[in-house]
C-alpha cells in the first residue's frame, strides 16, 4: 500500500523531526532493533507507522502500532511498545533492505515523518581502513572526505558513531548543520571527487568514530571512517594581538624614555646653574 506523504523530508531537515538522521549498519542475515524517540510523543492520539521512502513524497507502509493493535505487513519486521518506547525490529536483514526509512504519527492516511533512519546492509565483514585526524581542544578540525563519480548526484553527509552500529549525522550537503558538542560544524562541497567537514571549537567529547557517507533514497553508502584525537594545546596569543601588545609596550616605554631624559636635561640645567655660586666682581 503506498501513500503521498504530507510533509516533504530531506535528508537534513529539521522542521519536521527534532532528531538528526541515524544511520545504521548491518551485516546480510543479521537482526536490528531501531527507536523511533520522536513518534513516541503521538502514540496516544495517533498509529505510529513505519515505513520505507520510495521518493521524496512517497513509501511503502511496513508496520504499525497503535495501542496494543499491530499491523505488520513486511517480512522479518515487527513494530512494539515496550517500557513506554516504540521499537521495530528487523529481522534476517538482506542487501535489498538498504534505503531509507521513516516513522511517525499517520491520521486519516495522512503521514508525518518524525524519524529518519538510514539503512546500510552490507555483505561480508566490516573491516574499513580507518584514517587518523587530530585536533586541539579549543580550536578546529578538519575532516577530508572522498565520493566517487556514481556519487555526484548523492547527499553527502558525515555522521559521529554513538554505538558500534549506530551514527548521528551532524552535517549534510544539503546545507544544514548540528551543533557538535559547544563547537559548530560547516560542510563545503568540491568539485574534485571530495568534501571537507570542519568541526570548530573541538573539545575531548568530540573524539571518536566518524563515518563520511553519500545517500540516496534508495542507497546509502559510508565512503570512508575517520577516528578524531584530541589533545589539549598551549595558551597562546595570536600574532595581531602580539603585535597589539607589543606597540602598546613600545609606546609606554617611550613616553617613559622622553620623561627620564626630560628629568635629566632639567637636573644638568639646574646643577650648572648653582653648582658655579654668585658671580663676584673686584672692587676698586
Amino acid at each position: 500500500m503506498v501513500f503521498t506523504a504530507l510533509l516533504f523530508l530531506t535528508l537534513i531537515s529539521t522542521s519536521q523531526t527534532q532528531t538528526a538522521p541515524i544511520v545504521m549498519r548491518a551485516a546480510v542475515g543479521e537482526t536490528i532493533t531501531v527507536g523511533c524517540p520522536q513518534a513516541e510523543r503521538y502514540k496516544r492520539n495517533y498509529v505510529i507507522w513505519w515505513c520505507r521512502a520510495i521518493s521524496g513524497t512517497r513509501f511503502n507502509h511496513i508496520s504499525s502500532i497503535y495501542g496494543q493493535t499491530v499491523r505488520n505487513d513486511y517480512r522479518g519486521t515487527s513494530i512494539a511498545d515496550t517500557n513506554g518506547k516504540i521499537s521495530v525490529t528487523i529481522r534476517h536483514l538482506e542487501e535489498i533492505d538498504t534505503g531509507t526509512y521513516w516513522c511517525g504519527p499517520e491520521d486519516k492516511h495522512t503521514f508525518s515523518v518524525s524519524d529518519v533512519i538510514l539503512l546500510k546492509v552490507f555483505t561480508g565483514t566490516w573491516e574499513p581502513i580507518v584514517s587518523e585526524i587530530s585536533g586541539v581542544v579549543g580550536n578546529v578540525a578538519t575532516v577530508p572526505c572522498l565520493y566517487t563519480e556514481e556519487e555526484k548526484v548523492y547527499k553527502k553527509f558525515l555522521c559521529k558513531v554513538t554505538s558500534r552500529n549506530k551514527c548521528t549525522i551532524i552535517a549534510s550537503s544539503d546545507g544544514a548543520v548540528t551543533n557538535l558538542q559547544n563547537g559548530s560544524v560547516s560542510i563545503t562541497i568540491n568539485n574534485s571527487q571530495n568534501f571537507t567537514v570542519t568541526l570548530g571549537n573541538i573539545n575531548k567529547a568530540d573524539e571518536g568514530e566518524y563515518w563520511c557517507g553519500a545517500v540516496r533514497i534508495k542507497n546509502i553508502t559510508i565512503v570512508q571512517v575517520k577516528n578524531l584525537t584530541t589533545a589539549e594545546g598551549r595558551s597562546s596569543i595570536s600574532n595581531d594581538t602580539s603585535r597589539e601588545v607589543l606597540l602598546k609596550i613600545w609606546t609606554i616605554f617611550r613616553w617613559l624614555l622622553f620623561a627620564a631624559l626630560a628629568v635629566c636635561s632639567a637636573s644638568v640645567t639646574f646643577y650648572e646653574h648653582f653648582a658655579k655660586g654668585p658671580v663676584l666682581q673686584a672692587s676698586k
